[in-house]
């Protein structure tokens, strides 16, 4: 047999290795191109499952954060005292407050039109291409709690844990759980010096010859033990606020920073609202700090106006009476009229007080409250708070309406008077621990438009609260405290200095945010 008899066959056979090589070649670029179209698939059908789940969680945070589905407990139906609160989770009947849109869990909480509203909102299907998916979602309450909130009554805010679960049915199926943590925080609601409400060009405007600073009346004069009999102020932390535009000209200096959602220093106009607009001297010694949106404050409660007639008041004589106040809660002292409600409301009418007569109004812990249709001071007259303990605080509540429910256009004017600290009045007793520029000790609350003067020449320490006036300063002496209004116009040699201790004295509700989360397939 030759050589090539030997040889004949093998390119059969190479052929047939060759095909073999091949076939699996081709079978595993199949079962990989398989592969890659059921991961695919896979990522497709989880991820339209977590956007099932994400929807749970979106329905549910809508439902507990909107006042018109869901009303936070403290109302005469859902009363806070059903609830334990002071662990975490907030428990009821001994178990953890939940709210379910499943079948299979059931809520508990106290209030069954709650757990109905709460089931409908928190399951349904959407549709996914031409899938459809499934969510449902169940929250746990982690932590509630009630404050007094700054512009008066009370507020609560709760942190809830949302777990949503999105399911995609058929022959593949696919289910993902999303957990997310929703707040409500409580902030301080008063971190400015001034901040304005009104979102236009000059909704702060200050000429003149001012500087914006802070100071600590909290602060202990290490030689005394007591706080400073004058402030110590320093030349930082007088932040200003505002929905639009500080306008500030002349020698105006502004330390601290400026907060605001605008952007840019310049001109402004109604079709370009910038952050600063600046001329001459002014200036702002600290940043222009960018908030996220605009700060909504809520306004005060209006009370019930007294319906005795407007009282002027040049002497103590008769003083009580004119006020419709019994001897039991008013009394006179030279030209003090002193007013104690001994923890209860009291009302008056519109008040003009002249002729350095004094209204001293007693403060009490929890805070006295006191209601005024408006207050006028002229003539070297004032108003001030008799205390003995730096716990102790008055609200001054203002109506802004007269006897017969009409508006009253300057429900605040203090031009010819001046408004006090604590313990200023000729027939206080000075107590050296409570310091007489402690601006959370007396509060003005006001939650109508009209306009509030504070043009006197006498330096006073108070906080203003009054999220819808026109606030107007003058004179040439100083504020301290901090003042809220709609819209702020400086234009005296007056000073403002910022009581750095109201940012931890007083809180608001804050804005809801989601402060973690998380996701598995389930």
């Amino acid at each position: 047999m030759t050589q090539t008899d030997q040889e004949r066959g093998v390119a059969l056979v190479l052929a047939l290795f060759l095909m073999s090589a091949m076939s699996v070649l081709a079978a595993s670029l199949m079962f990989l191109s398989q592969t890659e179209t059921y991961a695919s698939m896979n990522y497709r059908m989880m991820s339209q499952a977590r956007y099932a789940a994400e929807s749970g969680v979106q329905k549910t945070a809508n439902f507990l954060l909107d006042s018109a589905q869901y009303a936070v407990p403290g109302g005469g139906g859902d009363p806070l005292t059903a609830y334990v609160t002071t662990g975490s989770p907030v428990t009821y009947n001994g178990q953890a407050v939940t709210l379910s849109g499943v079948d299979a869990a059931a809520s508990n909480y106290p209030v069954a039109a709650v757990k109905t509203a709460f089931f409908n909102a928190a399951h349904g299907t959407l549709s996914a291409g031409t899938a459809s998916v499934s969510y449902n979602a169940v929250a746990k309450l982690v932590s509630m709690q009630q404050f007094d909130a700054y512009g008066g009554g009370q507020s609560v805010v709760q942190t809830w844990e949302i777990t949503g679960t999105g399911a995609l049915g058929g022959a593949r199926n696919a289910a993902v759980q999303v957990v997310a943590i929703v707040e409500t925080p409580k902030v301080p609601a008063s971190s400015y010096a001034t901040f304005a409400t009104d979102p236009n060009c000059g909704a702060i405007e200050f000429q003149g010859n001012v500087t914006i600073n802070s100071y600590d009346s909290s602060a202990v004069d290490p030689g005394t033990g007591n706080p400073y009999t004058t402030p110590q102020t320093t030349g930082s932390g007088g932040n200003v606020g505002t929905n639009g535009n500080l306008s500030i000209g002349g020698s105006v200096n502004v330390q601290g920073n400026l907060y605001t959602p605008r952007t840019g220093v310049g001109s402004c106009s109604a079709n370009a609202v910038d952050a600063l607009t600046e001329s001459g001297n002014a200036t702002v010694t600290g940043s222009i700090v960018q908030l996220p949106s605009a700060v909504a404050y809520p306004s005060p409660s209006v009370p019930s106006p007294a319906t005795i007639a407007a009282q002027n008041i040049s002497t103590t004589t008769s003083a009580c009476s004119a006020l419709g106040l019994t001897a039991s809660s008013c009394t006179t002292s030279g030209d003090d009229i002193i007013i104690d409600g001994a923890g209860a409301t009291l009302s008056m009418p519109s008040v003009s007080l002249t002729s350095h007569v004094n209204i001293v109004l007693v403060a009490r812990s929890p805070a006295a409250q006191y209601n005024f249709n408006s207050i006028s001071l002229a003539g070297g007259s004032s108003i001030s708070i008799k205390a003995t303990s730096a716990a102790q605080g008055v609200l001054v509540g203002i109506v802004g309406k007269d006897n017969s429910g009409a508006a009253i256009d300057t429900p605040i004017d203090f031009t010819g008077g001046t408004f006090a600290g604590a313990n200023t009045c000729a027939s206080c007793t000075a107590v050296p621990s409570i310091s007489k520029y402690d601006a959370s000790m007396l509060q003005f609350l006001y939650g109508g438009s009209g306009a509030i003067n504070m043009k006197g020449n006498s330096a006073a320490a108070a906080t203003f609260y009054a999220p819808n006036a026109t606030v107007t300063f003058g004179g040439t002496d100083d504020l301290y405290g901090s003042v809220l209004g709609k819209k702020m116009i400086e234009t005296g040699n007056g000073n403002i200095h910022y009581d750095r201790r109201l940012g931890h004295d007083f809180y608001v509700k804050g804005n809801p945010l989601a402060s973690s989360f998380s996701w598995k397939k389930s």
